[in-house]
């Protein structure tokens, strides 16, 4: 699903920079003991400054947003739904947008029954009008068959910095599965998507990376990757992909 942005309206939709590397376990265990120094867990983590994140992805029949994560189209967005530890206490539909090498993030929230009725590829015409995301999710539903084709799990732990409104998130045991109607069920089957003691470290940060962030970070070993949970996902799970209605 390659979604056209109005360059208009993107000086005013707010974009960020993001980093993302490869990393072994021992890396990760390195630079979080450094940046544990001058950065502070996010809030929202549990008490071992850690939570579950699932996200269902969408795409259409085309598979538009699978190849256009291959071909690195530019601009490109793609919609997923995403909740935390297996709860439905707080569930989004988001439209993660790329363009120009930053990123940008809309979403609305989401109520359970409308959430299943979307993960089972069910029209929701009768929620037109609650959000213009979701109004926009429910006319590519009718007219490009946008249906969910892959859930994606992984454990992050994030840091904050102030300055420069700085995030690094160190995501593991990341895995793509496709019972995505399960998204709220513990129990489902699983496929890595990283070699095994392989995760990714995601460092976000909006005009400016602080030096100090920059030089706890780099080990002299880090190598800038184009990682995608989405698209790595859907190779790593083959032809098991939740095939449309």
């Amino acid at each position: 699903m390659v979604i056209t942005v109005n360059r208009t309206v993107l000086k005013a939709q707010k974009y960020r920079h993001e980093l993302k590397y490869i990393c072994s376990e021992t890396q990760l265990r390195v630079i979080e003991r450094k940046i544990q120094a001058v950065m502070r867990p996010d809030a929202h983590a549990d008490g071992n400054g850690e939570y579950l994140i699932r996200s269902v992805y969408f795409d259409d029949y085309m598979r538009s947003s699978f190849y256009s994560n291959e071909d690195g189209t530019d601009p490109r967005a793609k919609f997923r739904v995403r909740i935390y530890n297996c709860s439905d206490g707080r569930i989004s539909l988001e439209k993660k947008r790329k363009n120009r090498g930053m990123t940008g993030k809309d979403s609305c929230p989401l109520d359970r029954e409308t959430c299943m009725r979307m993960l089972r590829g069910e029209p929701i015409r009768d929620r037109l009008g609650r959000h213009s995301l979701l109004d926009e999710w429910i006319l590519l539903a009718d007219t490009a068959r946008l249906r969910p084709v892959m859930l994606g799990e992984y454990v992050r732990k994030p840091y904050i910095y102030r300055l420069g409104n700085v995030r690094i998130t160190f995501d593991r045991n990341i895995c793509a599965s496709p019972q995505v109607e399960s998204i709220f069920d513990p129990n489902i089957s699983r496929v890595a998507v990283l070699p095994t003691g392989y995760h990714v470290l995601e460092v976000k940060y909006d005009d400016f990376l602080p030096d100090i962030i920059y030089q706890l970070i780099d080990d002299g070993h880090m190598v800038q990757s184009t990682f995608s949970k989405f698209y790595l996902g859907l190779k790593a799970m083959g032809g098991r992909i939740n095939e449309f209605s």
